[in-house]
Order: C-alpha cells, then sequence, then structure tokens
C-alpha cells in the first residue's frame, strides 16, 4: 500500500510554520494510524493521526529553513522535503488576551478543563494558526498560491499571545453592549504598549464571558435566548480590532497533538452550564468549529471584507473543521484506530455543485477522489522498489494533441466561456473572434444570485480599460476607532433543519471569490512596495480612478455590507478609471437608496466610499 499525498510536491515553499497535508493510502477504504514527525525539528513532536477510509489530513510544524518530513503507515514510509521561509511582511495579526482589573483571567469552562490564563494563551495562539492555515489553503482554491497574513513572533521566533490588563472593572464590563466593549478596548489598545503604529491588526479574546442561565429558568433553546444569559461578550471587527467572547474557549484545542480529538468531540454541551454557541448543533466539535471560524471571521472585516452570500464571510466559518478532519462517507463503520480519536464520527454530504462531480459521487472510488483531490496539487506514485526514500515530484507539463489537419476558423466565429462560480453558480460568456482580436484585454464581473431562477442573470462581461501607469494610489486607514465594527450574520431564532442543496469542497469553509481577490492584494498579505506612493483611489463624480492601478471594484448594500457584485483586474495591465454606471450594476437592491464602494489598487490601497444610487451614470 502506497501513501499519497495530492496537495504538496517535494521541496514547496512556506511562508507559514503549520501546513496542511491531504492525502490517501492507495488502494485501500480501510481505517488506520499514520505517523507523522518533522525529522529535521530536534523537538518536533512525533504524532499518530488517524486514517478514516484510507484517507488522511494532517497538520505538522516546520522550523525555519529545510524540513525533512516522513509519513508512516504500517511498513510503509514517504519522505517530503519542505520548506519555511519567512516572508518579511511589515504587517502582522497580533493576537490578544483581554482580563479586566479586578479579574484573575480564568475563562469559562468545566471544573476538569484547564481555564487559566496560560491555557488561554496556547488555545488563542494553536487557534490563530489554524486559521492561518486555512486562509493559504482557500487562497490557493482560488488560484492565488498559499497567501496568507503572518501573526506576531517573538524573541525565539515562536508565536505569541500578549496579556492585556485593562483599566476596565468587571462589573463596568458587565454593564457594557458588544458595541461598547469593542470601542473601549479599541481606544486602550491604540493607548497602550500593545499600538505598533500602523502595523498589527489585533486579534483579541475577553476572558471574562460568562454565560449564567437562572436556576429555575428553561433551558435556553434560541441563540438569542442564549445570547440573553451571556454578558462579557461580543463577536465584532472592523478596523484594526477583531474582538471576541470566551464562552466557547474551552472547546478549543491547545496544540496539535488535541486537534483531531476537539475536532471530533461528541460530547453535548450542557445549556443550563455553559454557553452553546453552535448553530444549533450542540455539540462540544461544533462550538469550537463555530467559535474559531467566527474570530476568522471577525478578523476578516478588519482585513477590508464586506458580507458574503456564501463562505467565511457569511456563515460558512461554522463549516471550518472540515478542512482539518477527514469526513466519513460510510455509516456504521469504525475501526479500534479511529476510535482512539473519536467515539463517533462527523456526517459528510457529497458535493453536487458542478456536473463532473454529480458523476463521480455514483460509485464509492468517485466518491474518495472527489473528496481528496487539492485542484493545482500534482504528485507522482512512489517507487515500489524502494519504500524508503520516496519522494514526491511534480509531473510533466501537461501535453495538449492538436489534429494535423486542424485550422483556424475565421472571423466571425465565436468563443463561448462556462465558469462555474464558487457561490454554486454558472456563468457564460459568448465572445466574438473580432472582439478577441481587437481588445486590448478584459475583466470580469460577477454579480451574486441567490436561487435558481438567477442563474441566467449572473453574467460575466467585459469592461473595456484604458492602459495605466504608475503614479498616483492610496492607504486604506486601520484605526480601530475610525471605523465601525461589523458583527456575524445572525443565527435564526429557530433552528433550521434545511440542508442547502448546492456544497464546497469543504462546505461553507471557503473565501467568496471578492474576499479572496481583496486578500491578494491585501498590504496585511504582501510585502511592502518601494514604488507605493501610499495614495487612495479616488471616486470623481461617477468614476473611481487610480493612476496605479484597479485591482478590484466591488459594490455593497448600505447599510448591511453584503457584497452585490464585483469586478476585478487580475492581468498585468490594470484600469487606472472605472465608470459607475446603472446598466453595470444589476444588483442594487429594490428602492435603495445608496450603496457601498470598495476600490483596490495594485499596492492593496483601499477606497471605501458610500454612494447615491440616483447619482450612477
Amino acid at each position: 500500500m502506497k501513501i499519497r499525498v495530492y496537495n504538496v510536491v517535494d521541496g514547496e515553499i512556506f511562508s507559514y510554520q503549520l501546513p496542511l497535508l491531504i492525502g490517501e493510502i492507495d488502494n485501500s477504504t480501510d481505517d488506520g494510524v499514520i505517523n507523522v514527525q518533522n525529522r529535521s525539528d530536534p523537538h518536533g513532536q512525533k504524532l499518530e493521526w488517524p486514517v478514516v477510509e484510507g484517507c488522511f489530513k494532517v497538520l505538522v510544524y516546520l522550523k525555519s529553513g529545510n524540513n525533512t518530513i516522513s509519513l508512516l503507515y504500517e511498513d510503509e514510509i514517504v519522505t517530503l522535503k519542505l520548506v519555511h521561509e519567512d516572508p518579511h511582511f511589515v504587517n502582522f495579526v497580533r493576537p490578544v488576551y483581554v482580563m479586566c482589573s479586578d479579574d484573575d483571567g480564568y475563562f469559562q469552562g468545566p471544573e476538569s478543563t484547564d481555564c487559566s490564563p496560560n491555557s488561554a494563551l496556547r488555545r488563542i495562539i494553536f487557534g490563530a494558526e489554524l486559521i492561518q492555515t486555512f486562509t493559504a489553503e482557500k487562497m490557493k482554491e482560488h488560484g492565488f498560491g498559499r497567501s496568507t497574513f503572518q501573526l506576531e513572533k517573538d524573541a525565539n521566533n515562536n508565536h505569541t499571545c500578549h496579556l492585556l490588563r485593562s483599566k476596565l472593572t468587571l462589573e463596568k464590563a458587565y454593564a457594557m453592549s458588544g458595541n461598547e466593549l469593542w470601542s473601549y478596548f479599541a481606544k486602550e489598545l491604540m493607548s497602550s504598549d500593545l499600538n505598533d503604529k500602523d502595523k498589527c491588526k489585533w486579534y483579541c479574546f475577553m476572558s471574562f464571558t460568562r454565560y449564567n442561565p437562572p436556576d429555575n429558568a428553561e433551558i435556553p433553546k434560541t441563540h438569542s435566548e442564549i445570547l440573553k444569559y451571556t454578558k462579557g461578550h461580543t463577536a465584532l471587527g472592523g478596523g484594526g480590532l477583531a474582538l471576541f467572547g470566551t464562552g466557547n474557549l474551552h472547546t478549543w484545542a491547545e496544540g496539535l497533538d488535541q486537534l483531531y480529538s476537539k475536532f471530533t468531540d461528541c460530547r453535548k454541551i450542557d445549556r443550563r452550564k455553559f454557553m452553546d454557541d453552535s448553530a444549533y448543533r450542540e455539540y462540544y466539535w461544533a462550538n469550537y468549529a463555530t467559535g474559531l471560524g467566527a474570530s476568522l471571521h471577525e478578523l476578516g472585516h478588519t482585513f477590508d471584507l464586506a458580507h458574503t452570500s456564501s463562505g467565511i464571510m457569511a456563515r460558512g466559518f461554522d463549516d471550518l473543521h472540515k478542512v482539518f478532519t477527514v469526513q466519513r462517507l460510510k455509516s456504521g463503520r469504525n475501526s479500534r484506530e479511529s476510535q482512539r480519536y473519536s467515539n463517533s464520527s462527523i456526517s459528510r454530504t457529497p458535493s453536487t455543485g458542478s456536473i463532473e462531480s454529480v458523476s463521480l459521487i455514483n460509485s464509492f472510488e468517485g466518491q474518495r477522489r472527489y473528496k481528496d483531490v487539492c485542484y493545482g496539487s500534482p504528485y507522482k506514485r512512489p517507487s515500489h522498489s524502494n519504500t524508503k526514500n520516496n519522494v514526491y515530484v511534480p509531473p510533466p507539463p501537461l501535453v495538449v494533441r492538436v489534429e494535423t489537419s486542424f485550422k483556424p476558423v475565421k472571423s466571425p466565429s465565436t468563443l463561448t466561456l462556462s465558469v462555474k462560480n464558487y457561490d454554486g453558480t454558472e456563468t457564460q460568456e459568448t465572445i466574438s473572434q473580432e472582439e478577441l482580436n481587437n481588445r486590448e484585454a478584459f475583466s470580469i464581473t460577477t454579480a451574486t444570485t441567490s436561487g435558481e431562477e438567477d442563474l441566467n442573470k449572473n453574467i460575466h462581461r467585459r469592461e473595456r480599460r484604458p492602459s495605466s501607469c504608475s503614479s498616483v494610489s492610496s492607504v486604506s486607514s486601520i484605526s480601530p476607532t475610525s471605523s465601525t465594527p461589523s458583527t456575524l450574520p445572525n443565527s435564526p431564532d429557530e433552528p433550521d433543519l434545511r440542508l442547502p442543496e448546492v456544497h464546497f469542497a469543504d462546505d461553507g469553509a471557503h473565501w467568496f471569490r471578492s474576499s479572496a481577490v481583496i486578500l491578494r492584494f491585501h498590504r496585511w498579505f504582501n510585502k511592502p512596495d518601494v514604488n507605493n506612493p501610499k495614495k487612495h483611489p479616488v471616486l470623481s463624480g461617477c468614476r473611481i480612478k487610480s493612476l496605479c492601478g484597479l485591482r478590484i471594484i466591488e459594490i455593497r448594500s448600505d447599510p448591511e455590507g453584503l457584497v452585490l457584485q464585483h469586478w476585478e483586474f487580475l492581468h498585468e495591465m490594470t484600469p487606472s478609471e472605472f465608470t459607475l454606471k446603472k446598466s453595470r450594476i444589476k444588483t442594487i437592491p429594490e428602492g435603495a437608496k445608496t450603496i457601498s464602494i470598495l476600490a483596490q489598487d495594485r499596492y492593496g490601497n483601499i477606497l471605501k466610499k458610500r454612494f447615491k444610487v440616483v447619482n450612477l451614470e
């Protein structure tokens, strides 16, 4: 039996320390255990990971420089050479644990759980590493490589989380609303030693979140009832601050050795004692997934992301666990090996988001292929003769054979493009040969739709662009107090048992397309450019202008802040001007008087403006 790793190649370079490896045991559908170790790290752990129906997902820490990673399954061993290089970003994310002046810093949890400040720091740091890895993997799905943000490191090159002893008392904190807590801590952080000019985003957790339903009250059934009995809690992000409560921090893993057991912990939360924030799933694993995912959602707002119709910036963060665990396809089947990690398994719904996946799921082997494939991750089968030195290498380039009698068809022939969107819709565009020959370049705009009846409205359109030159750009404000924070999309008042008809590779755990484009060019995801004049795009009348070249224009609802439509410009020659026209924007809600506009240039400098609908050209 051979070990296959799908999503990384030998010699691959990572800008972060915790890569995710996805693979399978060739020709096997059995459960088992795979051992993973970084042989280059003298302090590295040798960890066992479950193999579920022949498939595995593992994480391994990399030290700076070259790393030799070994994967051992029974008597088969595979070795990968992976490299960790610090990208030397100027901007970073700074985790912070906030305690009130008269608080001991312990978070709420069962008596058998370590709820100390030190445990909190470990959980927050590891959680930050997981969402850093998640972001890299999901950016790669969009064709942007493993682009991600950087976490702050200490003098020993280890990720760190700061303790902030606030001047706020518990009594005053419990009397505040979520918005008031966000505003208070934003100002306090700005005036503290943790203010690092404009270089950091704060990823903050409040130690003092407490859930206390009355003893004689009925067990809360809805999310709003749970929040009614919770104090010191919020989920808000914007500017430079993402602030979150710690009501479910006790369900989080402290480190890599706890990850799988925490993400498959099928104990139910006792709502008479502890806050249940799990999207009505009630389990410990679900609280971990929702809590960690929601913290990423709020951090996304600090990266200038708006709410979207799907993905992390919607309620897709509830599915975060699916990125790090293999979802069982068979029912009623657990080996002793898999039971060592969990006494139950999480069900998986196969994808129906494309024609190809529909045909694949008709067979079990097809389900396995669809489940484990990671786009753009070639591999080579291990050699049968030498299992001790197997190394994965990229395959040769794809060669497309063309018939010798082929002749190009002259104008007026047409080319029809069909694209599967990340929100599950399909769009088509027909371009004539004359247009293809005459155009300088074109960009794609996607109007987000919901429901089958709107699919035909979701059309990709070409936009002509003049050539651009480099001279003007800008920096978005990151001061926490200079923007209004955004919260999570509401949980319904009653549990919604309806299942969506369309699923993604990891269901909701993905970046919406426009979110991914913004992150691709965001200043927190790139090295500083010496050519950046640090001037933002400007709005003059109906025209958005930037001599540095525009990368994305996003239209959002106002005041809800939901992405309605976007145009992206990913080619080398970017437009220096974009006109807001009624004919271009088909998704404005009926009766809306204003919309919100985001424009980002090639250097990541951002313009955000409200715009009156009546002023559209």
